[in-house]
């Protein structure tokens, strides 16, 4: 597939990368690509409270953050009134 950019669609791919937001045109093209497919499923607000949860999660034992010993539950449990 060949695609053509316009100048301010290249513009916006050299800026991702030389800000460090994409280390290449084809990473910043997937992480473009990937926003695109989570719009196009739309799950119910149940299901994407429940997706967020689990991606939340999934972010946080990657990278070793800590939620003081509460679980995502928990936390959102608080969060309603």
């Amino acid at each position: 597939m060949t695609i053509i950019l316009s100048p301010e669609q290249e513009q916006v791919l050299r800026e991702a990368i030389s800000s460090g937001l994409a280390e290449s045109t084809n990473e910043a093209l997937d992480q473009a690509l990937q926003l695109l497919r989570g719009r196009l499923a739309t799950p119910s607000d149940e299901e994407s409270v429940t997706v967020i949860a689990r991606r939340l999660a999934s972010f946080g034992q990657r990278h070793g953050l800590s939620l003081d010993g509460k679980s995502i539950k928990e936390l959102l449990h608080e969060s309603r009134p």
